[in-house]
């Protein structure tokens, strides 16, 4: 079965584009203007790197929360049918 992104979705991979590039650009700026090897830059970097997790984490959750929906609605179903089929058992 087939989902499509939900609006939110939508709406963080826009945002979540536009911050990367974004900070992207900051951190090359911090790069050119103090040097790769200076603390600051190397700092920057791994809050740049963190970011970039954090956004794919996020997105990741939100993809397993939306999947976990429709779990949870066909064992909802099943459950339905096997009370149906109990019922006529008897």
């Amino acid at each position: 079965m087939e989902r499509k992104p939900n609006v939110f979705e939508k709406i963080f991979l826009i945002v979540g584009l536009f911050i990367i590039i974004i900070s992207y650009a900051f951190v090359h700026r911090m790069v050119i203007e103090e040097g790769i090897f200076s603390w600051i830059a190397i700092q920057t970097l791994f809050l740049w790197l963190i970011l970039v997790v954090l956004i794919i984490l996020t997105a990741a959750n939100e993809n397993t929360k939306e999947e976990l929906k429709i779990v949870i609605k066909n064992q909802l179903d099943e459950v339905k049918l096997l009370r149906k089929e109990w019922r006529y058992k008897r």
